[in-house]
């Protein structure tokens, strides 16, 4: 049995993959990239996913919209996430 890759179900599939990554991150082209996001059945493996893979990168070197986050949005999770672990220790 051949076990389907989770993006095989990604709404952005749909679409030219280069929107997902603008050259200019206008807040309008934003917004309209993480409104298929909020749509999109595998919105959270996709944000897990880029937060795996861009792991311990900074902002500036994160790229695209990717599980309804910016960049900067990712970086964000990634910090508050260490914090936590931090705090527990």
């Amino acid at each position: 049995m051949t076990r389907r890759d989770w993006r095989d179900d990604a709404l952005c599939r749909e679409t030219d993959p280069d929107e997902f990554v603008p050259d200019v991150c206008h807040p309008t082209v934003v917004a309209d990239l993480k409104a298929i996001c909020d749509r999109c059945p595998v919105k959270q493996v996709c944000l897990t996913t880029a937060l795996a893979e861009e792991q311990g990168l900074p902002a500036q070197l994160r790229c695209g919209v990717r599980g309804g986050t910016t960049p900067r949005e990712r970086h964000a999770i990634e910090r508050s996430q260490q914090q936590k672990l931090e705090a527990a220790a």
